[in-house]
């Protein structure tokens, strides 16, 4: 068994979302710090994932409502879907 760890290079930087990374930290910071959180934190959210330009705004609203905990592995869980929903271009 190998230790090798898969990856494969982001298939829709530089459309769906710039190609830099500094860059896309900052606009995500961005968004999120523009966005107030509500009272109590969100039991489930519904947020868009096209293009950042597009819903990047929109997502940050959703994601910025569940606990900051939560808000990481809801990251991860986002990476990990976006993977399997372009599996084909791999």
């Amino acid at each position: 068994m190998s230790n090798r760890v898969l990856c494969r290079e982001a298939s829709h930087a530089g459309s769906w979302y710039t190609a830099s990374g500094p860059q896309l930290n900052a606009q995500l910071e961005g968004w999120l710090s523009q966005v107030q959180s509500t009272k109590r934190p969100a039991r489930a959210i519904i947020a868009p994932h096209a293009g950042y330009t597009y819903c990047g705004s929109c997502a940050a609203h959703a994601y910025k409502q569940v606990y900051a905990v939560l808000f990481v592995l809801l990251i991860y869980l986002f990476i990990f879907l976006s993977f399997i929903h372009s599996f084909s271009t791999f």
